[in-house]
C-alpha cells in the first residue's frame, strides 16, 4: 500500500469542465510568540516529507511533522475552463471533517472555523500560511497521546483529546472561485516558482508516531476582501490528510487544543499573573 515519499505532491481534478492543478506541500513554521510577521512565520528552510499510499485508484497522504507551528504551501495554481473568466482557488483548513449546507457555502455547519477561507489567484506563486484569514492562533502539530490514555481535567480544559482513529487528522478544502475577466496588462515578475522534488533513493516508510491537530498561539496575518465569488455548478474537494510525528523531533510546551475554547483558556493563563504578596 506504501508507495513512495514525496516533499510535494500535485493535486489534479475536473468539475463541470474546468480543469484544476496545483502543487501542495508542508512545512515547519516558527512561534507566533516570538516571531509577529507572518512572512517570517511561514519562511521555512525544507519541507516536510509526505508518504504517499495507494491501492487501487485510491490515494491517500501521511505527513511526517514536527512538534511545531504547521505550514500549507500552495503553488503553482493551474484553473482553465471559460476564457472569459479568472479564476481563483479557494483554500481553508480544520481539524474535523467540515460538512457544508450546499456547494456554495464557504464555511461549515458542523464545526466551529477559526478564520474563513483563503482565495489564491492562478499563476506560479507559492503561497505560505500558517492560519487561515481572519483567524485567531496558528495551526500546531504534537505528538498525541497513547492509546487509552484519559486526559486530566485541566488537559482537557485546554483542548487534548482522547486519541482515536481520527485524531490527527486534517481536512483541506478546495472550491473554485471566478471573477469577470478584465484585459488589462498585469505585471507577472516577482513571482515565485515553488520547487517540486521528490525524496530520491527512498523506499521506506519514516519512524514516526502518531500526531495530533490543532490551534497553538495567537497570531495574526493580512487579508483583504476578495473579489472573486464562488463558481457555479462546481464541485469542493475535501482532502483528508494525517499528521504524524516524526520520532526524532523534540518534544515542545506548545499548546495544540483540538477546541477554539481550548486555546482560548490556553491563551488567557498565558496573560494571567499572581501579583506580590
Amino acid at each position: 500500500m506504501f508507495k513512495e515519499n514525496k516533499e510535494t505532491i500535485t493535486i489534479n481534478y475536473e468539475t463541470n469542465n474546468n480543469y484544476v492543478s496545483f502543487d501542495l506541500a508542508f512545512a515547519k513554521g516558527k512561534d507566533s510568540s516570538v516571531y509577529n510577521d507572518s512572512y517570517t512565520r511561514t519562511n521555512y528552510d525544507k519541507k516536510y516529507n509526505i508518504e504517499v499510499f495507494e491501492s487501487d485508484e485510491n490515494k491517500g497522504y501521511r505527513i511526517l511533522c514536527d512538534d511545531s507551528p504547521f505550514v500549507v504551501s500552495i503553488s503553482n495554481i493551474l484553473i482553465t475552463g471559460n476564457n472569459n473568466y479568472d479564476y481563483a482557488l479557494g483554500f481553508a483548513v480544520d481539524n474535523s471533517s467540515p460538512e457544508y449546507n450546499n456547494e456554495e457555502s464557504i464555511m461549515p455547519n458542523n464545526i466551529e472555523r477559526d478564520g474563513t477561507m483563503w482565495t489564491l489567484e492562478t499563476g506560479s506563486k507559492e503561497y505560505k500560511f500558517d492560519q487561515n484569514p481572519n483567524a485567531k492562533y496558528q495551526w500546531q502539530t504534537k505528538r498525541a497521546c497513547k492509546i487509552g490514555y484519559e486526559p486530566t481535567e485541566e488537559e482537557k480544559e485546554l483542548g487534548m483529546e482522547t486519541t482515536t482513529e481520527n485524531t490527527g487528522l486534517i481536512y483541506i478544502t478546495f472550491m473554485l472561485m471566478y471573477k469577470e475577466k478584465t484585459y488589462s496588462y498585469k505585471n507577472t515578475r516577482g513571482t515565485t516558482r515553488g520547487i517540486t522534488r521528490g525524496l530520491r533513493g527512498s523506499s521506506d516508510q519514516y519512524e514516526s508516531d502518531a500526531g495530533r491537530f490543532g490551534y497553538g498561539n495567537t497570531a495574526t496575518t493580512n487579508s483583504v476582501k476578495s473579489e472573486y465569488r464562488y463558481l457555479p455548478n462546481t464541485e469542493r474537494y475535501v482532502l483528508p490528510m494525517r499528521i504524524r510525528i516524526s520520532k526524532d523531533s523534540e518534544n515542545t510546551d506548545m499548546n495544540c487544543s483540538n477546541t477554539l475554547k481550548g486555546a482560548n483558556v490556553n491563551e488567557l493563563k498565558k496573560k494571567t499573573m499572581v501579583v506580590p504578596f
